[in-house]
């Protein structure tokens, strides 16, 4: 049984407000190349095809264009990820139920609202007919969302992860009914955060973080794990499971530079080891950092052609027209952000550590001698200087209670009994 897994498309994503139509366009038909050539019985997208949850009408086309081809070589499962729509899901999968009756299971999107079991098991025969392949899909599961579904987990750390490791358990256990281990090659594909992931950088970072982790010994034992929402591509956990993030098939972002992209290749049968080999992708542009000076910029320019280029020019004075001059040594480069770092602008924020170091440290002086070299006209700054020399002076004062904290703080002086409790209620 041969199983290709993609994963976070983000179809619409810009950078820095620059289109990446044509990159997402190229990219899309190398993964549909690497399909053709390959011939794989089962073709898995882990989550996040779209990069909004309301995309545009045409990359809603570039998906199910690439799809549709997709689906045309081997029976194709869709994830719903944290970025996707439920409802845009649905309207796709109806589009689907539109297809002649022998295509119509050769596309299916999966997704979860949250207020309702998530999750689903799908079994699709190989080619040959002779293995079944059972995929257990669990779509990403909101944080605010997952309380609907379990309720007696609470909001204390940790119990998103235990609520997600009850959803694995509940497909696992689907799994195995009716299981027969001569024929069946069993596969869990899911979009969330595995503890020891590395993030690319490029994710939303509040969703990749330890309260949301879920840990890599939970993940289900079966043939391959098929996961969603890192952008790095990598394996999962200490190796003994066989599991991994597909990643994005572009570099997203200037965090993702030294990162290669691929989509994986999963082989396996029953009884038999896992074999997994990455694919890489060449399509896409490469991101790339300088930080140098004007004169490293024009030796190494040969590199940065046909990139993406973020460079901060390191001087010692202000250079003039630092854009012009860097787009002048790199005409091949798609110049992203240009930054200067000049020794002679450069701030030092001062801390309490610098003023203990140096006892003759003035800091009303310091503020003087800043607004000064901001031009700040003599009388307003010795106005602005006058008040705060003021509040440096002035101890802090504690602040009054509020009418809810003297409302608290009585009530906690003297605390009300029930009468049933045998004390005597004293009324106001």
């Amino acid at each position: 049984m041969k199983a290709l897994h993609t994963s976070d498309w983000h179809l619409g994503r810009t950078l820095a407000r620059r289109s990446r139509d044509e990159e997402f366009d190229a990219v899309l038909a190398e993964i549909t190349a690497i399909a053709e050539t390959e011939q794989p019985d089962l073709i898995v997208h882990s989550g996040d095809l779209f990069d909004s949850y309301r995309p545009a009408h045409k990359d809603v086309l570039r998906a199910m264009r690439c799809l549709d081809a997709l689906a045309r070589i081997a029976p194709t499962v869709v994830l719903g990820g944290n970025h996707d729509s439920p409802e845009l899901f649905d309207l796709l999968g109806y589009v689907c139920t539109l297809r002649p009756d022998a295509d119509q299971d050769r596309l299916r999107f999966v997704h979860s609202r949250g207020d309702t079991d998530p999750g689903t098991v799908l079994d699709f025969d190989s080619r040959d007919g002779r293995e079944r392949i059972r995929l257990a899909a669990l779509p990403y599961v909101h944080p605010n969302r997952y309380l609907h579904l379990f309720p007696g987990f609470g909001t204390t750390e940790g119990a998103y992860a235990a609520g997600l490791r009850e959803l694995q358990d509940g497909l696992l256990a689907q799994l195995h009914d009716s299981y027969e281990p001569g024929r069946d090659v069993l596969l869990f594909t899911a979009h969330q955060y595995v503890a020891s992931a590395v993030p690319g950088q490029s994710e939303r970072m509040w969703e990749v973080r330890e309260p949301y982790a879920t840990d890599a010994d939970a993940l289900p034992q079966v043939a391959y794990c098929a996961l969603g929402h890192i952008h790095k591509p990598q394996p999962v956990g200490n190796g003994r499971l066989p599991a991994r993030y597909a990643g994005s098939p572009l570099q997203m972002d200037f965090g993702e530079s030294e990162e290669t992209k691929s989509v994986t290749l999963v082989e396996a049968g029953p009884g038999r080891r896992t074999l997994i080999t990455p694919h890489t992708l060449h399509s896409g542009r490469r991101l790339a950092r300088f930080h140098g000076t004007l004169e490293e910029l024009r030796t190494d320019a040969a590199q940065y052609s046909g990139v993406y280029l973020k460079a901060v020019i390191r001087s010692d004075e202000p250079l003039p027209r630092l854009g012009d001059k860097v787009a002048e040594l790199v005409p091949e480069a798609v110049l992203v952000e240009v930054e200067e770092d000049c020794a002679a602008t450069r701030a030092t924020v001062l801390t309490g550590v610098d003023a203990a170091a140096n006892g003759s440290l003035d800091i009303t002086a310091a503020f003087s001698a800043y607004l000064a070299d901001a031009g700040t006209p003599g009388q307003s700054a010795d106005e602005v200087v006058a008040a705060f020399t003021d509040l440096l002076n002035t101890p802090d004062a504690a602040l009054p209670d509020s009418p809810a904290e003297q409302l608290l703080t009585e009530a906690l002086a003297t605390p009300w009994t029930s009468p049933a409790r045998g004390a005597t209620e004293t009324a106001s």
